[in-house]
């Protein structure tokens, strides 16, 4: 399908016709639009982010959202979002991505409500989840610390042992050679008063 594109023919009808083609969505003359392969892969894609995260209701109450907020965090009317759960009308493949991203963004950081993209005044969220990450690090720091000093203290109990160990062998070096010089000497006078009994 041709479309003029002057000015005078940018009529609503054109510009629609002129996006769906854009986008890879021919229409035909008297049949319903065929799906392109783009639009197959989005397709493709949506069917493995939905085995991800479930239905649009399960990813709802998975957040602890209302209808209403859900719908103010995707950015949507709440009569879109009724369309989508009770009518059965196709969700669009942009917000099952927005959903997989908005998944990851919770579990990469907790801190992040879904208060932080819906209320009026993002930078006070903002704030205090940074506060919480940093609450959290100097939770981290303080258990770094403790363990360290836990790890210090075992590796100077274990010089200590070492050297307890090195004194105690040379202890044992030394009466080892006392044992001897004293098996010698007693040798050496039992030969003696042996010799002195003999005469």
């Amino acid at each position: 399908m041709k479309i003029d594109l002057e000015p005078e023919s940018l009529t609503p009808e054109n510009t629609l016709k002129f996006e769906l083609s854009s986008e890879g969505f021919e229409e035909e003359s008297a049949g319903p639009r065929s799906k392109t392969s783009l639009r197959m892969h989005y397709e493709a894609q949506v069917a493995v982010i939905k085995k991800q995260l479930g239905d649009l209701e399960s990813v709802r109450t998975g957040f602890g959202l209302s209808q209403r907020k859900m719908a103010q965090l995707l950015m949507v009317d709440p009569s879109s979002w009724t369309r989508w759960t009770k009518q059965g009308d196709e969700t669009p493949p942009h917000i099952w991505r927005a959903l997989q991203w908005y998944s990851v963004l919770q579990e990469k950081i907790p801190g992040l409500t879904p208060q932080y993209f819906i209320n009026q005044s993002p930078q006070v969220l903002h704030k205090k989840a940074l506060q919480e990450l940093d609450t959290e690090r100097l939770q981290r720091q303080n258990e770094i610390q403790i363990l360290t000093q836990k790890i210090n203290g075992a590796l100077g109990e274990r010089e200590h042992l070492q050297l307890e160990l090195s004194k105690l062998k040379k202890e044992l070096n030394f009466y080892k050679k006392m044992s001897i010089v004293i098996v010698l000497l007693s040798m050496t006078l039992a030969a003696s008063l042996m010799m002195r009994n003999f005469r």
